[in-house]
């Protein structure tokens, strides 16, 4: 018998080796424990070449996480029919001491409607309550100015935690006075806007992260690290901010450009490095308006990624305002188009 396999101690719920050697022990339920593995790997420096793991009880759920932190052998007490099948699909070495079919929990009934796994992943972390995002509910929405016919007229949407979505329209459709609407600028003729169930105005600061079309011609001596770092909270550590703007602009592709002034670079430059800020800023609900406008094959790709992970990890709720089409494909979000009646 391996040491993973072993008799978990009397509280304990998971247990995680590496070979022999105990890494990471947790007494929590449900996949809490498993979580917070996943945050320990964060952090943990040491080897990981071959994770063993011993849990309680594992359904699919369990099977998809560990395959996705990196477990290579599990051993698990109660285990199901359809962990046991995503175990052995990701080439994991498992053995167990009860098989059912189906562990009695809406998890795992849940699970079995999906195939995308990142789409499993990111219901389990909903549920689990490890979204940064907000809500977001717009109801009947119109909006004109003084004067003049309705720019918007009776949009509505609605967004969970985490929700993302592409607003779709021409120039002239009003989706960046969307953007504004919804930042609290403007305030709507009629209809309703609530985040996280408050009116924009009565959101906490820092809430909103906002990366505006790349247009300007000002010119200040700042550079791109200090315009990154504005947005840190300052109640940190120094060490820990330092940290948190290096991980933003390495993530973003624009560590090379830290020392350069923001406003000498080219309009796809200063978008990375405002996508570096809202990263440091951890806003939770994040509003792109033509995030594409600028940028290269490249650095299109660079965006694509990032938004990408940050629906996977942070999970902040993601609202996009383009006329770029390609998009749709690109990232498969659900999309709103703001059609003529609405310009």
């Amino acid at each position: 018998m391996n040491r993973y396999q072993e008799p978990l101690t009397e509280g304990t719920t998971l247990c995680v080796y590496n070979h022999d050697e105990l890494i990471f022990s947790d007494a929590g339920r449900w996949l809490h424990p498993l979580f917070s593995f996943e945050k320990f790997l964060i952090s943990y420096t040491g080897p990981k070449d071959c994770l063993s793991a011993h849990d309680t009880a594992a359904g699919k759920a369990a099977a998809l996480l560990m395959s996705r932190f990196g477990i290579k052998r599990a051993h698990i007490n109660l285990i199901s029919e359809t962990a046991i099948a995503h175990y052995q699909a990701h080439g994991i070495e498992v053995s167990w001491e009860e098989r059912i079919p189906l562990l009695a929990c809406k998890t795992e009934s849940l699970l079995l409607e999906m195939e995308d796994e990142d789409q499993m992943y990111r219901e389990l972390k909903r549920r689990a309550k490890l979204v940064q995002g907000v809500t977001v509910e717009v109801q009947n929405l119109l909006f004109s100015y003084p004067g003049q016919n309705p720019l918007i007229q009776e949009i509505s949407f609605s967004l969970p935690e985490g929700g993302r979505l592409i607003i779709q329209g021409d120039n002239g459709r009003g989706k960046t006075t969307l953007l504004n609407l919804l930042m609290g600028k403007l305030k709507a003729s009629e209809g309703s806007i609530l985040i996280d169930g408050k009116d924009p105005s009565q959101l906490p600061p820092r809430t909103i992260g906002y990366i505006k079309q790349q247009q300007t011609q000002q010119q200040f001596p700042v550079s791109a690290r200090e315009v990154v770092s504005m947005a840190v909270d300052p109640k940190k550590e120094k060490t820990e901010q330092m940290w948190e703007v290096d991980t933003a602009l390495r993530r973003t592709g624009v560590a090379h450009l830290s020392s350069r002034n923001f406003f000498t670079l080219s309009g796809g430059e200063r978008q990375k490095v405002s996508l570096a800020r809202s990263l440091c800023q951890k806003a939770r609900l994040l509003l792109l308006d033509e995030p594409t406008s600028f940028l290269d094959a490249k650095s299109r790709n660079t965006l694509l990624e990032v938004l990408h992970s940050l629906t996977l990890e942070e999970m902040p709720t993601i609202i996009i305002v383009t006329h770029d089409k390609d998009l749709e494909a690109d990232l498969s979000w659900p999309i709103l188009h703001l059609e003529e009646h609405h310009g």
